[in-house]
């Protein structure tokens, strides 16, 4: 793997540091991870593709280059890359080890004061005239403090939707655990866009399309609540850790 990097850095005309350190680990959902530190790359890909093509490594070499080194990317940098964490074999075996190895969410939709079946239901037939199918739902653990919930296509049939367990509460409006619905399910229907050899998830179309929450413009306001409810009980000796605001 070291020598597609230095082969992917050439084609791109990037630079890189002298030292190279690649293993494969068992992630349990990125494709790899890349740390930059003290004149070296480190670079972790996911275990799940140790038996790769050849092909493939190397342009996931040219990704992990490009997002490394910051270094300008033509269009068809990584596509073949892309094409194949779209095969079925991939996805089947990223999901089996994502749901051995995450521990970041509950799969029980039932909450303490909400239940997400009940929620996406209600939200599917209002928003969507009742044509997604019900993906597996579930609860962060822990309370977070960067994203009130995300999307993720690694289980099927229909995907995951993990809402933070901040919003579990009774005094949060139902309408805000709607609206937080609301955007994870667009996901599911909004394909996300390839651009420079990136991924863009939030374009411009789907920000459009979460303006069509009846309340949406309420949302952000209510959001500041549950964070500065959550700091009040921190400084009250509460466990957990405060960390970034919650990105949606």
């Amino acid at each position: 793997m070291e020598g597609l990097l230095r082969e992917a850095a050439r084609g791109l005309r990037a630079r890189l540091p002298r030292r190279l350190q690649v293993s494969f680990r068992p992630l349990a959902e990125a494709y790899f991870r890349t740390t930059a530190r003290g004149g070296e790359l480190r670079v972790v890909v996911n275990d799940a593709f140790d038996d790769a093509p050849v092909g493939v490594m190397a342009s996931m070499a040219e990704v992990i280059v490009a997002r490394a080194s910051g270094a300008a990317r033509p269009r068809e940098v990584g596509i073949r890359f892309w094409a194949y964490v779209e095969t079925d074999p991939l996805r089947e075996r990223m999901q089996r080890n994502y749901l051995a190895r995450q521990r970041s969410f509950d799969p029980e939709p039932n909450g303490r004061a909400w239940d997400l079946d009940d929620l996406f239901d209600r939200v599917n037939e209002e928003y969507f005239e009742g044509a997604l199918e019900r993906p597996m739902l579930g609860w962060t653990r822990r309370p977070i403090t960067y994203r009130w919930g995300w999307y993720s296509s690694m289980v099927r049939p229909h995907g995951l939707i993990v809402i933070n367990c901040l919003l579990d509460d009774p005094q949060v409006p139902e309408f805000v655990l709607e609206g937080t619905m609301h955007h994870e399910m667009l996901h599911m229907l909004k394909d996300t866009k390839v651009v420079n050899g990136r991924r863009v998830v939030h374009t411009s179309e789907f920000r459009r399309a979460e303006m069509d929450f009846d309340r949406y413009g309420e949302l952000r306001p209510e959001y500041r609540k549950v964070l500065n409810r959550y700091a009040r009980r921190l400084s009250r000796g509460s466990q957990g850790s405060r960390g970034r605001r919650p990105r949606r």
